[in-house]
């Protein structure tokens, strides 16, 4: 059992054509982070999760900034570090999978950086736990 999420990351890749995009570094909002852990714990595939503060870094020439409140598909793998609930380690979790995305903030109106980013019709491809001895 898993009892919190302390960091987490993206590498992002065109649903369509597969090409890689960038690396992202996110805020799961609380309700997200439940999400996710409901997933890990019971096997509960959510159907949204909300992102804030979406930076960029590291984007190819394939990287094509979403337009705002219009659906992209995406291939993600996201990195997460959770919290065992009763040896108190930090466990590293690889989630691959695709969804739509949908910018729903980009007041700074940057195409490297997002306020609010929804994922939506997320399919769970992969799930690697990479234990640490």
């Amino acid at each position: 059992m898993y009892s919190k999420i302390t960091d987490s990351f993206f590498d992002i890749f065109d649903g369509e054509t597969g090409l890689y995009m960038g690396h992202s570094h996110f805020t799961l909002t609380d309700g997200s982070e439940k999400k996710l852990l409901d997933f890990l714990n019971y096997n509960k595939v959510p159907n949204s999760l909300v992102l804030l503060n979406v930076s960029l870094s590291d984007t190819s020439s394939n990287y094509i900034p979403p337009e705002l409140f219009q659906k992209h598909s995406r291939t993600s793998v996201m990195f997460i570090d959770v919290v065992d609930t009763y040896s108190q380690r930090l466990i590293p979790i690889e989630i691959e999978m695709s969804y739509d995305v949908l910018v729903r903030g980009n007041l700074s109106d940057t195409p490297y950086f997002f306020e609010s980013v929804e994922l939506g019709n997320i399919k769970i491809l992969d799930v690697n736990y990479r234990f640490i001895q």
